[in-house]
């Protein structure tokens, strides 16, 4: 089988994530919700591990009840993630430069999906250096739903002319990286353990690979 697309995640999978992402979920209640936050700190904090990958403004819908009140939490979230961004700096997941090129010297096609924003993405990108690096980037803003929906993957297919899914490379660190690779059809779905979740967990939602990093992906292909 040639592989015609590859699409990654970003933290966690292609990006150290070094407990930012929760960093900034903490700080988006303490800023905008203390009381509601010191009363569900734990079961917030439990939801969002839960949960990761998935769309930050669908997330904060969840926990909050009403949208309102979720874009409210989510650009504290944003605004508190790129603060840390700033200041503390940002670094890739040993391998991903080298695995990007490696796929785009084969003639495979390379996308970024991400729960973030658009606007926190692309502070991201910058910060990595990654705009000459990759050949899409997609947040659930452009593609209608976040993960574990396929919408992301199905907009990346679209974008390059992709038809055959099943001829696509899936590399996440989460359980809805894999649902969602999973629902989109890809034959090539592999989990990697630099973020939050277990080997069982990412075979348990669809992985047909598990390795350690994208460092090791390569060994697959």
């Amino acid at each position: 089988m040639k592989i015609e697309m590859a699409a990654f995640d970003v933290a966690g999978t292609t990006v150290r994530d070094d407990g930012i992402v929760l960093k900034a979920f903490t700080n988006a209640f303490e800023r905008t919700r203390p009381q509601d936050w010191s009363a569900n700190k734990t079961k917030w904090t439990q939801y969002a591990i839960q949960t990761m990958g998935r769309s930050k403004i669908e997330v904060f819908s969840e926990i909050l009840g009403n949208r309102e009140d979720a874009l409210i939490a989510n650009r504290a979230f944003e605004a508190a993630y790129v603060e840390s961004v700033e200041s503390e700096g940002i670094a890739e997941i040993t391998g991903s430069e080298k695995l990007f090129a490696l796929l785009r010297d084969r003639g495979i096609k390379v996308a970024l999906t991400t729960g973030f924003s658009r606007s926190t993405l692309e502070v991201i990108i910058y910060k990595m250096g990654w705009k000459s690096k990759v050949d899409l980037t997609v947040t659930a803003e452009d593609a209608g739903r976040g993960r574990p929906h396929p919408d992301m993957l199905e907009y990346a297919a679209r974008t390059f002319g992709v038809l055959d899914r099943g001829a696509t490379l899936i590399v996440g660190d989460t359980p809805a990286d894999m649902q969602a690779a999973t629902t989109f059809g890809s034959l090539l779905r592999v989990g990697v353990l630099t973020g939050t979740s277990s080997s069982v967990e990412l075979v348990k939602s669809g992985a047909t690979s598990v390795v350690n990093s994208v460092a090791e992906v390569s060994s697959l292909l």
